[in-house]
């Protein structure tokens, strides 16, 4: 009851604040009770994650490894890119009844793609969160 309360003490514009920032939570809780699982949580949860590991590092004062993790961006970005251009090319599509010989390296092909874009995708929350709150400092001294 606490929480309810604390909300109601919040000014309006804060109130819509708070909404616009829980609604993607509350749609995917709603998306999992109704048997939507596992992609959607994907979907949400690892930018969320890099989001929230590149706010806590900015609280803390943490920078020195920003370089390091948007190169590590760019290079993923790139791995995925170029991994799925090469599944793309004829010699690598299947029918999985094994008649083709290169099964097992479309198997690998596929599991690289998607530990890339994984990868990819909970950076791009951390990226994106230190793109923002760099601009906004910018805007804030400049």
């Amino acid at each position: 009851m606490k929480l309810l309360e604390k909300f109601k003490r919040l000014s309006m514009p804060k109130r819509i604040l708070v909404v616009v920032l829980a609604s993607p939570f509350l749609a995917v809780l709603t998306f999992l009770s109704l048997g939507l699982s596992t992609w959607l949580v994907s979907l949400f949860g690892l930018p969320i994650i890099g989001w929230a590991v590149s706010r806590n590092s900015w609280r803390a004062s943490k920078r020195s490894s920003d370089k390091k993790v948007y190169l590590s961006f760019a290079l993923s970005l790139v791995a995925t890119v170029t991994v799925l251009l090469v599944l793309r090319q004829p010699q690598y599509r299947t029918d999985w009844e094994g008649g083709n010989p290169l099964d097992d390296v479309i198997m690998l092909l596929l599991l690289a793609t998607a530990v890339a874009l994984a990868t990819t995708w909970y950076l791009a929350g951390w990226v994106g969160h230190r793109v923002f709150m760099g601009s906004k400092n910018r805007k804030i001294a400049g």
